[in-house]
């Protein structure tokens, strides 16, 4: 298995809240690209922080792994970066607090400025937990400079719709 970690390259200060090992109030998840799959994998583990009942994991939390899983699949995959339109969550089962699950993204389609990713949070067993489906709009040059300033002109071919 061939797993190549996924991080800021390009140039400017994050902060993500899912993402960023340097964000402290944040969840600090570790992505990685499996180039054999061709899918954004995780390993995730909720704490009792991330908990909604105290045993579970709060459901917000387990779509953000999933959101933020799918736009390291558009940038890791793609090439782009994608801001989130619409999603939508199918909470099949409990995550549970403590316990690993695996994280799978990737992207099923790229039209224009459109993509369709999909998400998928499963258990040790590999049971299906959580299931994403979401639409992102690929960011122009000028949007990704509103969101992350000058730096995005270092990562400005990630700013181009499909071909």
């Amino acid at each position: 298995m061939s797993r190549k970690p996924l991080t800021n390259t390009f140039a400017f200060d994050s902060r993500c809240f899912v993402c960023d090992p340097e964000n402290e109030g944040g969840l600090r998840q570790r992505f990685f690209l499996d180039d054999e799959i061709g899918r954004v994998v995780a390993e995730f583990i909720p704490s009792a922080d991330h908990s909604g009942a105290p045993n579970y994991a709060h459901g917000g939390v387990s779509m953000a792994i999933l959101d933020d899983a799918m736009a390291w699949a558009i940038i890791a995959i793609k090439d782009r970066f994608g801001l989130t339109r619409k999603a939508e969550v199918e909470f099949l089962r409990p995550v549970l607090v403590g316990r690993g699950y695996e994280v799978q993204a990737w992207v099923e389609s790229f039209e224009g400025r459109s993509l369709v990713a999909r998400a998928e949070l499963r258990s040790s067993k590999g049971k299906l937990c959580v299931a994403a489906k979401a639409s992102y709009t690929v960011l122009t040059l000028e949007e990704a400079e509103q969101a992350i300033g000058a730096g995005a002109r270092t990562a400005a071919s990630y700013t181009r719709a499909a071909q």
